[in-house]
């Protein structure tokens, strides 16, 4: 992945979590995303960043998050289907919310 296309990738899930990530586990501080440029951001290359992302999806917008093996597949409606396959889970999951995001900015 190129820088720029993380950080579009960044600057989609920013726009959906909001100023602060919160991780509900006791050894884990939350991420303050508000104090961070977006070339600090993490969410392609760190589970602790991205799994809060899948559960708003999934609890707040409504949509299931499939994690399939290194593939990801989040069904928005009867015609619209974000999937991917990659060299691991992270990046299969990364690009499929990506691509979700882009869609869900737009409707």
């Amino acid at each position: 992945m190129q820088q720029e296309e993380i950080n579009k990738g960044s600057r989609l899930i920013e726009n959906i979590m909001g100023s602060t990530i919160k991780i509900e586990q006791e050894d884990v501080k939350d991420i303050p995303l508000a104090f961070l440029s977006v070339e600090d951001m993490k969410f392609h290359l760190s589970w602790k960043w991205m799994m809060p992302v899948v559960i708003k999806i999934e609890e707040d917008l409504g949509y299931l998050v499939l994690i399939e093996g290194k593939r990801c597949k989040i069904t928005a409606d009867e015609d619209t289907v974000f999937e991917n396959e990659s060299d691991t889970k992270l990046e299969a999951i990364w690009h499929t919310i990506v691509d979700f995001l882009e869609w869900y900015e737009q409707q």
